[in-house]
């Protein structure tokens, strides 16, 4: 049977609990990669302006701070753009995943230096191992017959190993490592939950059978050697791009720009009409998203700043990061209910409207944010640690509207062949996002309102571009989903 045809057939997997056995596998593998990214996530941006740029001010050290931050983690992203044409085209979804997991402990421990430059080499390794990494979550849908109905509920258990790897890093890597042994520490304790993972699905793999097989003429080890030679060689060239933020923003809009014209020359040259205008609303939700996380993503850098100089709270300012997840955990199985239960009743709203939903909830969190600043400061200065706890929950249901259906629109609207770039696609928007909301996070410590005032005035821009987009994307919805052609 040619590859292509195993990539479309049913797997017809031995299931556990209604599921195919290899869903559990790389639920297992989940949890390991996202306890090291959210791991050191949490303290990353406090790290770097405390380890790296301790001699200037406080404001230019966040500044800083945040402008490497939210670039080395936006290259997580834009690196799953060539992870997912290499996963397409070479090396094939499996034997990618393995090599992307053993390259990123690599770059962790390497992160783990003492030095800004070695830090800058360990994230660039990092960061290419994760763009190789996009498989992971095109495995989970390759698991499933393309008409499943257990489909989206895999997704949904797949978004909840995400979160439960992000609920507990914090705890152990930021506030009982990190803030105990020193935060250096605290990536190596990140790097043991992804070597974990990678020990994991080496064993594992097997399982997927063939699933996830490269094309037939690249299944010997050349397409492995030379695709680590590559990587090596890439190392150097993503260090330049932390070290220089302009160039990466400029490399981020570049690839988004081929991305676009990409698909858009795909679905002409398909001559399939439905499958050109699946990729225009693609494209479409794909704006919504990164609209969506540059507003959510404040919490890596200004409201993680915020939480650690101007919330009164019981316990450590890092607590917060396990917020967002410890919401996802109690609110997903909730939603996962809900959708089924609009849908019996035809009120279930389309993906465009849920995305339009999402972004209104993101605003609402920060006109919570705005309101605290403005009226509820204590003697001290600060704010009650539940204000921000508040405006988390509002992004949490927002992301829940969006972020899961996201992984499940992608591999559905993208053509069969080109799913893994699609899933790239959907992940260098996040990587926009992150360098959108590096600039904003910098807009409160450098615009003329000092301290606290600054996050609030930034705060309401927010609000205002969150209630307006969201409002826009309510509004033409309708449109988009005849351009989805019942890909729902």
């Amino acid at each position: 049977m040619p590859a292509q045809s195993k990539l479309l057939s049913a797997p017809g997997f031995s299931r556990t609990l209604g599921h195919p056995n290899p869903l559990w596998m790389l639920l297992g593998v989940t949890v390991g990669v996202n306890f090291a990214f959210y791991g050191f996530r949490a303290f990353l941006a406090p790290y770097i302006a405390q380890a790296f740029y301790a001699h200037l001010t406080a404001a230019q050290a966040m500044q800083q701070a945040d402008v490497l931050a939210t670039g080395s983690l936006a290259l997580v992203y834009a690196t799953s753009l060539l992870g997912g044409y290499v996963a397409d085209h070479f090396l094939g979804d499996t034997r990618a995943l393995w090599l992307a997991l053993f390259l990123q402990v690599g770059g962790i421990a390497v992160m783990a230096s003492s030095t800004l430059s070695g830090f800058e080499l360990g994230m660039a390794l990092f960061d290419l191992g994760a763009g190789l990494a996009i498989p992971l979550t095109v495995l989970v849908g390759r698991s499933y017959g393309p008409d499943d109905p257990k489909r989206d509920a895999g997704f949904t258990l797949f978004y909840l190993a995400i979160n439960f790897g992000a609920f507990v890093a914090p705890f152990i890597c930021a506030d009982w490592v990190g803030r105990h042994y020193g935060y250096r520490y605290g990536f190596l304790a990140a790097g043991l939950g992804i070597l974990l993972a990678a020990i994991g699905f080496h064993f594992g793999k097997r399982m997927l059978g063939h699933v996830g097989d490269p094309p037939e003429k690249y299944r010997g080890p050349r397409a492995t050697l030379y695709t680590l030679l590559g990587t090596l060689l890439l190392i150097y060239p993503t260090y330049l791009l932390l070290d220089k933020p302009q160039l990466l923003s400029g490399a981020v809009y570049a690839l988004l720009g081929l991305l676009v014209v990409y698909f858009v020359q795909s679905g002409i040259r398909s001559g399939d009409k439905v499958q050109m205008q699946r990729y225009i609303a693609m494209l479409l939700l794909f704006a919504a998203n990164i609209c969506f996380w540059a507003l959510d993503l404040q919490g890596a850098t200004s409201l993680n700043f915020l939480a650690k100089d101007f919330i009164n709270a019981p316990f450590d300012f890092s607590w917060f990061q396990s917020f967002n997840p410890f919401y996802i955990l109690i609110l997903a199985p909730l939603l996962a209910i809900l959708w089924p239960w609009l849908d019996q009743r035809k009120v279930n709203p389309s993906t465009p409207r849920k995305f339009g939903i999402g972004i209104i909830l993101v605003g609402l969190s920060y006109l919570v944010m705005a309101l605290a600043i403005r009226y509820l400061q204590g003697a001290d200065g600060k704010l009650a640690w539940w204000t921000l706890a508040l405006s988390y929950l509002l992004q949490t249901v927002g992301e829940l509207t969006l972020s899961p259906i996201g992984y499940a629109m992608v591999t559905r609207l993208a053509a069969p062949h080109e799913t893994s770039l699609a899933m790239g696609g959907w992940f260098l928007a996040i990587a926009l996002s992150y360098d959108l909301s590096g600039k904003i996070a910098a807009m409160t410590t450098t615009g003329a309102r000092p301290g606290i005032a600054g996050y609030g005035h930034v705060y309401w821009l927010l609000f205002l571009i969150g209630s307006g987009v969201g409002v826009a994307y309510l509004l033409v919805a309708p449109w988009i989903t005849r351009l989805m052609h019942g890909a729902h």
